[in-house]
């Protein structure tokens, strides 16, 4: 039995989940960390074992635990995954320093990620060691080779040694007694919503153009406005508008209304041309033979975009975009016009969090 395989068995015998996230990360404040794991900040409170054996009864969230070690802080998430996400990763390892974080659950699906300098550096599954991905893939060949994690070790083998991986980056070994010990423990009520745009891999050509690169730097307030704007314009090329109500639409979010009521006026049309298309699309599928729909499907995207349309003249811009962006990324649009959506609706997303959370 090698050292690490050692160490696995104490720290299972001793109560390790058979499910967590272990994430070592630079730092010694123990509330930063947390924020930046998004937790619910009021909610820390310092917790022995059998506090938190009742925590874990009373609360079926997830639970964030905090231990520090020397420059360096021990989190473990007994039931959560926050911390190889790259929202959470990368603002843990920002400013020059280093993170990994290792994950598994009892499907045996898994995920190493390593962090440098807000960067995700190297991510891996345990059961694919050999295929990794990230900004600098081979970043941990080395420390792989040194401690021989591959793919063809047991699970729990490799478990072992991913728990190592965390220790040599840090210079940290997991304490004795560390699960044994008080912990700084957090709720997670409100994780960090996704990245609008992965953090590797090939970029969207379309992220460049001056208005995406405003609704990603802008203020809330102007940012929202914008992305109802690009919702509007995705959704009005499936709507089957009649001729120049899509003018009308988009004018009014340029410039508000041109007289009173107009907004209204311009939603209920839209909700009498939802109404249609999609009863139209039900005679259509009614009248098809079994197992089709001839011309069905175009009339119900139809319909979906009117109501994506309706939720964007919403008189609040945030809410607005949050409705329009909910419901738009739904939408059935063309490969390049969903790749649109999706960045919109993250935006939102991330938009909306931080206006929770000021």
């Amino acid at each position: 039995m090698s050292p690490s395989d050692g160490t696995f068995a104490e720290l299972r015998s001793s109560g390790l989940p058979g499910q967590l996230c272990l994430t070592w990360c630079r730092g010694d404040d123990l509330e930063e960390v947390a924020r930046r794991f998004g937790a619910d900040l009021p909610s820390g409170v310092w917790a022995d074992p059998d506090d938190l054996e009742d925590l874990e009864e009373s609360y079926h969230g997830q639970l964030l635990q905090l231990t520090s070690l020397d420059g360096w802080v021990l989190a473990l998430e007994p039931s959560g995954f926050q911390g190889v996400r790259p929202e959470v990763l990368g603002p843990l390892s920002s400013s020059g320093r280093a993170a990994l974080s290792v994950f598994w659950n009892v499907e045996l699906d898994s995920s190493i990620c390593y962090a440098a300098d807000g960067q995700i550096m190297t991510s891996f599954k345990l059961i694919d060691v050999e295929s990794r991905t990230g900004a600098a893939p081979t970043a941990l060949d080395a420390v792989l080779d040194e401690f021989g994690l591959h793919t063809e070790l047991p699970i729990d083998e490799c478990k072992a040694r991913s728990l190592t991986l965390g220790e040599k980056v840090s210079g940290r070994p997991i304490p004795t007694g560390w699960l044994d010990s008080p912990q700084l423990v957090y709720t997670i009520t409100d994780p960090l919503p996704d990245l609008p745009v992965p953090p590797f891999g090939p970029q969207p050509s379309f992220l460049s153009e001056p208005q995406f690169a405003h609704i990603l730097t802008g203020p809330p307030p102007v940012a929202a406005l914008a992305i109802a704007r690009m919702v509007a314009s995705l959704a009005a090329g499936v709507a089957t508008l009649r001729d120049g109500l899509t003018e009308e639409i988009m004018t009014l979010l340029d410039h508000g209304e041109r007289r009173p009521g107009q907004r209204e006026t311009l939603r209920a049309e839209l909700t009498a041309h939802a109404d249609a298309t999609w009863q139209e699309a039900r005679r259509l599928r009614s009248a098809a033979p079994l197992g089709r729909a001839d011309g069905a499907l175009e009339f119900e995207v139809a319909a979906h975009a009117a109501r994506v349309l309706m939720a964007t003249l919403l008189p609040d811009p945030v809410a607005a975009a949050s409705a329009a962006t909910s419901q738009g990324h739904h939408l059935r649009l063309p490969a390049d016009g969903h790749a649109r959506m999706q960045v919109l609706y993250k935006t939102m997303q991330r938009i909306e969090y931080d206006l929770r959370h000021p």
